[in-house]
């Protein structure tokens, strides 16, 4: 006997990928707790397991749940379209354990909800000749576990499993995975956006722009500005296949009349060459430095008529051998220019190829030297000097204007979590490139940077489906309330955050914070231009690496100046944390501690893809003291401990008036701390102000 709850769907989509393979994709998520009707996970979240299979034909919860999986209060989804060769009416019929539903084509054709043992029930439909999406919704509360999907096309006498070659979905897709509970949406967690799940809308301090000119849908891998107004871009198909692609992928696109420009008064340039995963630009003294995997390649105007006639392979420190190693950056200071390099990710075809011996835990193997790390490079003598290492998927990096980097981290292999890294000098970041042979590397891959070095904790830990699932480019806030602070953009959990940094013991940590969506695809690159609006590139690409099944983006975030009831920051204290906000607060519901709901854990890196939360526990709250304004609270909270993700929900309505949204509630009510040291009362927390470089 065993309490599980299971959500399969195959998800609709109004068109079908272009590369499909036979079979359907299985995502399993652990729910932690039992669930009575059909419902769906949240969206955005990463699943626990994700599997190709070939047959709806499950009898028992290990087949369903697959290896290594809990066989109790979880959910999994598929996708994937049915192939249908004759047209007509279609009579299926599911056959589950407890209840279901099935759709196709977004449309509910058969529902068998309630506790029962495996029983079918069936449902009939007309469909034309060609792809179907269907879905399936299932839940196992006690029991055996079951589900089959039998058919009866048109013209036959009896039901039969629907066969392999009728089932289709996308391929060459990689397949994230992450570790934790996941949020089912069934009515008993009472959740809105900003409470329990992502922001749906942009935050009330910007106003979103349009800028892509019609028919115009980049897949953006960098942007910059170059002195005269005019906007660069990088494009690329991405392809999360394994294969290692030969042909350049990437163009680039200067975009004229930006600045207060509409999508219909935008110039539209195509520069000439090919770039492999161009996923970094940078502009400095009018050249234009393109980063991608072979090396960073320079664009000039030396007749200055703005057409960049010179396109010259000017750098190439390091090996680029893998489908994953991407180069992402760049940002200048003084001359300099600071990029990061991500490491190989292998798969079955990829091991196969290069007869890669030994295991692949992870999705980690061999790399060449320097894989996984931040440099920087002189832009006059070309001089590299190779800063930190220990990144895995380093895909964001920010320099300020008093030389501090930060890098930003994909879970993953000896990654627990998402990051946020204050990179320094000879430091190591946790991920140990694969060191194993293969024909590409017979005497084995290269060890990672500075991997001799103790593991240095990141400034901020982002967790898994909570704050982000991929984070992308760190930005500091020039001005407004937040100045000092950094933007945090994110991929596939989709729209912008806000992350908080303070000294404590000699180190940065802080807080991490939602802010808003609203876009049209997950953030890759975000900028600031020269008439201070922000500017949003996005990308996706197969499988889960992409924000709601979105490919393509460019769009302009303009200051209202508006502002909303949210928190300002989180700080750390000696005996607990000190919250302070936008608006003025009851003094009365501030001092009551129940008002506020801690949680601490912490994470341990190994050698699998992501990681749980481990001890986690809730923290007391033993007292409350608010600050005369309202404008802050106290909590005293002596159970907090050093080494630890503190988690904080608090659901305060404004004092007085109401919110930009009507109803005086929070913007967003959760907080995520990284209390890497606890400050003492003779040497507090102090704020650090990050300050753009131009």
């Amino acid at each position: 006997m065993f309490i599980a709850v299971l959500l399969i769907s195959i998800v609709s989509l109004i068109a079908p990928p272009v590369d499909l393979e036979q079979g359907y994709t299985l995502r399993v998520y652990d729910i932690g707790r039992p669930i009575d009707h059909v419902a769906r996970v949240v969206q955005d979240q990463t699943p626990n397991a994700d599997r190709l299979e070939n047959k709806i034909d499950f009898k028992d919860a290990p087949a369903l749940c697959g290896a290594d999986m809990p066989l109790n209060q979880v959910a999994i989804e598929a996708i994937g379209f049915l192939k249908i060769d004759v047209p007509g009416k279609y009579e299926f019929e599911l056959r589950c354990d407890d209840g279901g539903r099935l759709e196709i084509d977004s449309k509910q054709v058969i529902k068998h909800d309630g506790h029962h043992p495996p029983s079918p029930k069936t449902g009939s439909v007309e469909l034309s000749a060609g792809l179907h999406a269907f879905r399936i919704d299932l839940f196992q509360n006690e029991g055996g576990a079951a589900l089959i999907l039998n058919w009866r096309t048109p013209g036959a006498g009896r039901f039969e499993l629907v066969p392999e070659s009728a089932l289709r979905t996308e391929a060459g897709v990689t397949r994230v995975t992450a570790p934790g509970k996941k949020i089912y949406k069934d009515g008993r967690e009472n959740m809105r956006p900003g409470d329990g799940m992502p922001i749906e809308v942009v935050h009330p301090s910007f106003k979103i722009e349009p800028l892509r000119p019609k028919g115009f849908e980049p897949k953006i891998g960098g942007m910059a500005f170059l002195p005269d107004g005019r906007l660069v871009i990088s494009d690329f198909e991405p392809a999360n296949n394994g294969v290692l692609r030969e042909n350049t992928n990437g163009t680039l696109y200067i975009l004229s009349n930006v600045v207060d420009a509409t999508p219909e008064t935008i110039k539209l340039e195509k520069l000439p060459g090919g770039y492999h995963d161009p996923c970094g630009i940078a502009v400095y003294d009018g050249d234009i430095y393109v980063s991608h995997r072979p090396g960073i390649d320079r664009l000039r105007d030396l007749d200055h008529d703005g057409t960049f006639e010179t396109h010259e392979e000017w750098a190439q420190p390091w090996i680029g051998n893998n489908y994953h190693h991407f180069s992402f950056g760049l940002k200048e200071k003084d001359g300099w220019l600071y990029g990061t390099l991500s490491t190989a990710i292998y798969f079955g075809n990829t091991v196969v190829k290069e007869g890669v011996e030994g295991d692949i835990i992870g999705l980690n193997g061999p790399n060449p030297a320097h894989r996984g790390s931040l440099y920087r490079i002189n832009v006059k003598t070309k001089e590299v000097q190779w800063i930190s290492g220990g990144f895995r998927t380093p895909n964001g990096v920010e320099v300020v204007a008093s030389g501090d980097c930060f890098v930003t981290e994909n879970q993953g292999a000896w990654m627990p979590a998402n990051k946020m890294n204050h990179a320094k000098q000879g430091r190591f970041y946790g991920h140990y490139n694969g060191t194993q042979k293969s024909k590409v590397y017979p005497d084995g891959g290269v060890p990672s940077l500075y991997s001799e070095q103790p593991f240095t904790q990141p400034a901020v830990w982002l967790p898994q489906n909570e704050i982000a699932n991929s984070p992308t480019t760190p930005l500091a806030i020039r001005s407004g309330p937040f100045a000092g602070q950094f933007w945090l953009a994110e991929l596939t959990l989709g729209g912008i955050n806000r992350v908080y940094l303070e000294e404590v013991a000699g180190e940065l940590q802080g807080c991490a914070l939602r802010c808003g969506n609203g876009l049209e695809g997950g953030v890759q690159r975000l900028i600031e231009g020269p008439d201070g609006c922000l500017y949003a590139g996005s990308i996706g690409s197969g499988g889960n690496w992409n924000w709601r099944d979105t490919r393509f983006g460019l769009q302009r975030l303009r200051p209202t100046g508006k502002d909303a009831f949210e928190y300002h920051h989180v700080s750390a204290t000696a005996d607990g944390l000190d919250i302070a906000f936008t608006r003025e607060v009851d003094r009365a519901w501030l001092a009551d501690p129940k008002h506020f709901t801690l949680k601490q854990w912490r994470y341990e890196a190994t050698a699998q893809y992501g990681g749980p939360k481990i001890d986690e526990e809730d923290v007391e709250v033993a007292k409350a003291i608010p600050a005369g304004d309202g404008r802050s609270v106290r909590l005293i909270a002596p159970s907090i401990k050093a080494g630890r993700v503190v988690y904080l929900r608090a659901n305060p309505v404004q004092l007085g008036t109401t919110d930009l949204s009507g109803t005086g509630s929070i913007w967003a009510t959760e907080a995520w701390y990284t209390m890497n040291a606890k400050p003492t009362a003779a040497d507090p927390a102090k704020a650090f102000v990050a300050v753009p470089v131009h």
